[in-house]
C-alpha cells in the first residue's frame, strides 16, 4: 500500500471512528492491549451485526487491519474497488459456487504477505451473522488460510479472539462492548481432522466467554433467558456476568425441572435494576424532542429505507450508512439556506452546530431507543 493510499485509509478510519462515536451511546473496550501490535495477528470475532462488527473492531484496534468479508458485497465493480482500496478483501464460500473457491488462492497469498509483514487480519469464523446471543459453530476457513500461509512461511501466528456485544443491535442509540481475549500463539501443525477440531473447540470456548452465550441446550428457554437478561439493564454488555446468570439458570433448571427455582433467578436479576418514574419521564421527553429535531431523517428512514431491509442483522448497518451520508449533506444544506436568506454567516454556522450538539447530547445522555 503506497503512502497516499495509506493516508486515505487512515483518514477514512478516523472519519468512521468519529461517526461510530456519534452513532453509539457508548463504546467500551475491555482487555484491549498493544502487546501484540508488532506481531502477525488474526483477530477472530463473533458476528451479529453485519458491517458494524467489522467497523467497530477495525477502528478500535488502532493498527493496520485488513478484514475479509463475503464476496457478494464486491459484485458492484465500483464498490468492490473502493472496499479493496480501504483494506477489505473478498472471501469465497461454497454457497458462492464451487467454481469460485479457486479465487481464494490469491486472497490467501495476499493474507500471507500481510502476516509476513507483521500486520493484522480480521475474520469472523462463524461464516455468517445472526442476532441470537450465541456463538455459532465455527467454520475452518481461517485454518485453511493458516495452512496456506505455512506452506510458504513457517513462522507462528497469533490468534486474538474478540467478543462483540450489543445491548440491542437493532435499536438506536445502542451501546457496544468489545471484549478482547488473550491472544495465543499457533505454530505450524499438520491439519488433521483432530487438530483442526481441537483448534476450533479452543476458539469457540474462548469466544463463548467473551460474549453472551445462550447454548443450544437451552434453546427451548432462549426467549425467557434473553428477556430476563434484557430486563436486567446492561447485562448484555457484561458477558461474564450474563454468562454466570445463564449458568445459574441452567443449574437451577437441572435441579428443579419445574422451573420454579430458575424463575427466582430472574426475580433477583430484575430487582437489581429499577428505573424511577422521573428517569422514565425524562427518557420519554428526550425521545420526543429528538424525534421533533430530526423529523426529516427519521421520516425518510422509517417510510422509505427501513421497510426495504429484509434481514434484521442489516438494520443497524443501513441506519449508520444513511446517517453517515445524510447528516453532513443536511447540515451543509441548512448552512447554505440560512446564509442565503438571513445574510447572517454567524447564524448560518451556529444553527447546524447547535443541532449537531443537541443530537450528541440526546444520543449520549437521554435518548430512549428508537426503531
Amino acid at each position: 500500500m503506497n503512502s497516499v493510499q495509506n493516508q486515505v485509509t487512515n483518514s477514512v478510519k478516523a472519519l468512521v471512528r468519529f461517526a461510530l462515536w456519534c452513532y453509539f451511546k457508548r463504546i467500551t473496550l475491555i482487555g484491549f492491549s498493544k502487546e501484540n501490535h508488532a506481531k502477525p495477528v488474526i483477530y477472530l470475532g463473533n458476528h451479529q451485526n453485519a458491517l458494524i462488527d467489522a467497523l467497530l473492531i477495525a477502528t478500535t484496534t488502532r493498527r493496520k487491519t485488513t478484514f475479509l468479508t463475503r464476496s457478494d458485497v464486491f459484485k458492484n465493480p465500483l464498490i468492490g474497488h473502493l472496499l479493496r482500496y480501504i483494506g477489505m478483501l473478498p472471501i469465497y464460500r461454497f454457497r458462492d459456487g464451487v467454481d469460485t473457491l479457486s479465487k481464494n488462492t490469491p486472497i490467501f497469498n495476499r493474507c500471507g504477505e500481510i502476516l509476513h509483514d507483521h500486520e493484522a487480519i480480521l475474520i469472523f469464523p462463524e461464516g455468517n451473522h445472526g442476532l441470537k446471543r450465541r456463538v455459532r459453530p465455527l467454520k475452518k476457513g481461517f485454518i485453511s488460510l493458516l495452512t496456506h500461509r505455512w506452506s510458504r512461511d513457517k513462522q507462528p501466528v497469533y490468534l486474538s479472539p474478540i467478543g462483540v456485544n450489543y445491548k440491542n443491535a437493532v435499536r438506536f442509540p445502542d451501546c457496544a462492548t468489545l471484549v478482547y481475549g488473550k491472544a495465543f500463539q499457533v505454530n505450524p501443525f499438520e491439519p488433521t481432522p483432530d487438530s483442526i477440531q481441537s483448534l476450533l473447540n479452543q476458539l469457540h470456548q474462548q469466544l463463548s466467554v467473551l460474549t453472551t452465550h445462550i447454548p443450544e441446550s437451552l434453546e427451548v428457554n432462549y426467549d425467557q433467558i434473553e428477556a430476563g437478561l434484557e430486563k436486567g439493564g446492561q447485562l448484555f454488555l457484561n458477558p461474564i456476568k450474563a454468562n454466570d446468570i445463564i449458568a445459574q439458570f441452567e443449574r437451577a433448571l437441572h435441579i428443579d425441572p419445574s422451573g420454579v427455582a430458575a424463575n427466582d433467578i430472574w426475580l433477583k436479576v430484575n430487582s437489581e435494576k429499577r428505573i424511577s418514574f422521573f428517569q422514565k419521564a425524562c427518557s420519554l421527553i428526550s425521545k420526543f424532542l429528538f424525534e421533533c429535531l430530526n423529523i426529516v431523517p427519521i421520516y425518510i428512514w422509517r417510510l422509505f429505507l427501513k421497510p426495504g431491509i429484509k434481514q434484521p442483522e442489516f438494520v443497524s448497518t443501513a441506519r449508520f450508512g444513511f446517517s453517515l451520508l445524510f447528516f453532513p449533506a443536511y447540515f451543509l444544506l441548512l448552512f447554505i439556506l440560512i446564509a442565503v436568506f438571513s445574510k447572517n454567516l454567524g447564524m448560518a454556522l451556529a444553527i447546524p452546530m447547535i443541532h449537531f450538539i443537541l443530537n450528541i447530547i440526546f444520543v449520549k445522555k437521554y435518548a430512549n431507543p428508537l426503531h
